[in-house]
């Protein structure tokens, strides 16, 4: 088992770099989202789950727009299928939260076999 956990002032995120990080399953979400400071929550999230990822897994060889985290039916976090493969023999739980003006998310990596 492996972890990894970042967090991000908000402030940070800007449309541009939102745009660099996320990938095209991100960027749907993001695109679809009602106000600006609701898709730069989103993203300083994501950002921080995948600095966590990183941090957990070693993987710096992995360009950030295809360590994607989508979310399942009930909203919450989980790696995307590409992500997934990537990671072979590799279970990952992500958990994003924000809080006024901080988002911060944890990865654990959970070995197969």
């Amino acid at each position: 088992m492996r972890t990894g956990i970042d967090i991000i002032d908000i402030s940070r995120m800007t449309e541009a770099v939102a745009k660099r990080i996320l990938g095209k399953e991100e960027r749907e979400i993001f695109n679809g989202l009602g106000n600006e400071h609701r898709r730069m929550e989103f993203a300083a999230g994501r950002f921080a789950a995948k600095e966590a990822f990183v941090k957990a897994s070693g993987r710096k060889d992995i360009e950030f727009s295809k360590i994607q985290f989508l979310a399942d039916d009930e909203g919450r976090p989980i790696p995307s299928e590409e992500l997934n493969r990537l990671l072979d023999n590799v279970d990952l739980t992500v958990s994003i939260s924000h809080e006024r003006e901080y988002a911060v998310a944890v990865v654990i990596l959970f070995g197969r076999g």
